[in-house]
């Protein structure tokens, strides 16, 4: 049973951990964007701009922001967020699995502590059944509550009393 929670874990991080992940920071990360998606950016500032993406170039990204149109220097952007995709149904399923695992543990735990009384009255599985689809369910409701946009674009940090460089 623990190599079977074991896997299911290693099987759901995996991945994320041994795929090449492009570099956040490469301002032609945001060639993938199309005009008229969901976008939001951020500037060094900290002032966040929500809108429909109108244009990309090598200097500058554009949004529609209500009726306004808004342009942000390559040098003044933080960050930029696909706001068209979501990663809640991921994030959901990830949680169902963890609530999963942690009703399957606590019903090991009340097995383990009441075995007699447990296969004298015949709770023993019924205890794990009642759990792991408690804990899923509470993972999967946690899982939904962080949406968690992907972040197509971040600035590389600078130090404080650094000189500004150009990328």
């Amino acid at each position: 049973m623990r190599k079977l929670i074991l896997g299911l874990i290693l099987s759901i991080l995996t991945p994320r951990l041994v795929s090449g992940q492009t570099a956040k920071d490469s301002w032609d990360n945001l060639k993938q964007l199309r005009s008229g998606q969901k976008t939001q950016v951020v500037d060094m500032n900290l002032k966040s701009f929500r809108g429909k993406l109108i244009g990309v170039t090598d200097e500058a990204i554009s949004l529609r922001v209500k009726k306004e149109e808004v342009t942000v220097e390559r040098d003044n952007v933080l960050r930029v967020t696909d706001r068209g995709r979501s990663k809640r149904v991921r994030n959901m399923v990830i949680g169902a699995a963890v609530g999963a695992g942690a009703g399957l543990a606590a019903g090991e735990a009340w097995a383990r502590n009441a075995q007699p009384i447990a296969k004298y009255r015949g709770e023993y599985s019924a205890i794990s059944r009642i759990l792991i689809p408690i804990g899923a369910g509470a993972g999967a409701g946690v899982g939904a509550a962080f949406p968690s946009h992907p972040t197509i674009y971040r600035a590389k940090s600078r130090r404080r009393g650094a000189p500004d460089q150009k990328p």
